[in-house]
């Protein structure tokens, strides 16, 4: 095998690490019920996920570990952390921009306006997750992470990522940690596994050569 095939068989395999990743998050965000509906699959995909994840990070690994063994949240205390009159609500939007107080705003509020660019970089990849949740919704956004993993070179996921997800996400984590709740590690764990994301997409290695190259001249 040469160099390039080498090269290239490691980043199709760590691709597939990423998707397998994201897949289980977007699970492991779910109510308990929804989980344990599904609770042998998951449970048989989390050791082999984590297992493969230690290869390519050991720290993220270590954190989906601590968030599986320290949770033990019921429906009840999930619907009152996360659903109804939520203490840190799964809405991306919501935890950065103010609701409007008047009807006749909510059409041209800045939470609208994030939530209509975030449905058109669904419709641009023509990967729309599940239509019956607002598209700032979080389990839904890691799941488009999952269904577009193979499309790194889209500079429109690069941008969907930096704008539109890791800027909420130390909101979230602000208020997980007040809330003294283990889905903090969760969050930590996904901070983690999007920036290794990040810095193996061949768009953004260019963009950063270029700039390099650049500053040398």
């Amino acid at each position: 095998m040469s160099s390039t095939e080498s090269k290239l068989k490691q980043h199709m395999e760590s691709n597939q690490i990423l998707k397998d990743v994201y897949s289980l998050m977007a699970e492991l965000w779910c109510s308990p019920s929804e989980m344990n509906a599904k609770k042998d699959e998951i449970k048989k995909d989390t050791k082999g996920v984590i297992k493969k994840l230690e290869n390519i990070n050991k720290e993220s690994a270590m954190l989906l570990r601590k968030f599986l063994e320290e949770n033990t949240i019921s429906d009840e205390s999930y619907i009152d952390l996360f659903e109804l009159d939520p203490q840190c609500a799964l809405y991306l939007g919501s935890h950065k921009y103010d609701e409007p107080k008047m009807c006749a705003n909510a059409a041209v509020s800045d939470r609208n306006k994030y939530m209509i660019e975030l449905k058109a970089i669904y419709k641009h990849f023509r990967k729309i997750p599940d239509e019956k949740e607002l598209p700032d919704y979080l389990p839904l956004m890691i799941d488009f992470l999952s269904l577009t993993i193979e499309l790194k070179d889209d500079s429109v996921r690069g941008k969907f990522i930096k704008e539109y997800l890791l800027p909420f996400l130390p909101l979230i984590h602000s208020k997980l940690k007040e809330l003294k709740t283990p889905y903090v590690y969760l969050i930590d764990a996904l901070d983690k596994i999007i920036n290794i994301d990040l810095k193996t997409n061949p768009m953004l290695k260019k963009s950063e050569q270029k700039m390099e190259e650049s500053h040398v001249g």
